[in-house]
């Protein structure tokens, strides 16, 4: 009859995250729905134009337009807020995007959330833990003159970065902090 030994093992390590989606918000008196409010606003072309400088493999989508009037219809007091997803794959040039975001006089940047190509490195760790746990279950029994024959159960489980988007906001004017 065989006793049973349970070890517990863990590995971990750093993954960079693959690409970043940028919320970008956008202020402006034309109205426009859908991938036309890309075009709607004047500072948001511009910032497009920019960012499609910088690095022409973002991908841009209109995530949701808001609109507000103060006379009850659409018309000349009607004003629209884009907010527009940027996914950014070449994280090098992510810092130059928000400058060119951050550029636009309606244009603000809500928040940047990370996302991971986490499936490899996920496997690479689980093999290293099991890897680590057996070894330490050798040693355990070669101790007391016994041989591991076997595994009789396996688990794994994972904990991500807690931190996963940033917020932001402009700084406060030093004339308005009076």
């Amino acid at each position: 009859e065989h006793g049973v030994l349970k070890v517990q093992e863990s590995a971990e390590m750093e993954i960079e995250a693959s690409r970043a989606f940028v919320m970008v918000e956008v202020n402006s008196t034309k109205i426009a729905f859908g991938n036309a409010a890309l075009s709607a606003s004047d500072d948001l072309k511009g910032v497009i134009n920019t960012i499609k400088q910088i690095d022409d493999s973002v991908e841009v989508e209109t995530e949701s337009v808001s609109t507000s009037s103060t006379s009850g219809f659409f018309g000349k007091n009607s004003t629209a807020t884009y907010t527009i997803k940027l996914t950014v794959n070449q994280l090098d040039k992510l810092g130059l995007i928000l400058g060119a975001c951050s550029d636009g006089k309606n244009v603000s940047v809500k928040s940047v959330k990370w996302d991971y190509d986490e499936d490899e490195p996920k496997l690479e760790l689980v093999k290293q833990a099991v890897k680590k746990a057996k070894h330490k279950a050798v040693e355990m029994m070669s101790v007391i003159d016994y041989e591991v024959v076997g595994i009789r159960s396996c688990s794994d489980s994972y904990q991500m970065p807690q931190v996963s988007e940033i917020h932001l906001r402009a700084p406060v004017p030093a004339q308005a902090k009076m």
